[in-house]
């Protein structure tokens, strides 16, 4: 089980996009990472919320960045597939003019990039994906500690 005081990102967004992304392009994201996969949801799947409405205030204060950053930066993660961004309906909003005048847009991880030595190969994902995947390695490695300390201690 994670802590509760953590936010699992996955390591593609370290080992791919952290040199490819803007600052407001990788604030915009760690924001929607935060308020999906850093949030316990128990009606999610495995416990993570997939999705999350966020007010344009809330990114301009949790980013920094200016209302035109943050669009410019909202239109390139969703071209390179990394976030999208629903209405109530749930429809997808992709373009800046299907998103304007929505009193609430829904942001939700999309897609990213498992990195192989020789070369990135595009799968796409579900945050319950990496919720289940790093709830299990964490649990691995819970356990190899605990064996690790009670072999210490004989």
């Amino acid at each position: 089980m994670m802590p509760a005081s953590t936010t699992p990102v996955p390591n593609v967004f370290f080992d791919v996009y952290l040199k490819e992304l803007k600052s407001a392009e990788l604030k915009v994201l760690l924001v929607v990472i935060r308020q999906t996969l850093g949030w316990a949801d128990r009606r999610g799947m495995l416990g993570r919320k997939e999705i999350d409405w966020i007010s344009g205030s809330q990114l301009q204060q949790k980013t920094g960045s200016s209302k035109r950053a943050i669009s410019t930066a909202t239109e390139t993660l969703i071209k390179k597939k990394l976030i999208e961004i629903l209405d109530v309906n749930g429809s997808v909003l992709s373009t800046p003019e299907q998103r304007q005048g929505k009193t609430k847009l829904f942001y939700r991880l999309v897609q990213t990039v498992n990195y192989s030595v020789n070369k990135p190969v595009e799968t796409s994902f579900t945050s319950a994906n990496f919720a289940e995947d790093i709830s299990k390695k964490y649990t691995a490695l819970v356990q190899k500690m605990q064996i690790t300390k009670e072999t210490l201690q004989n």
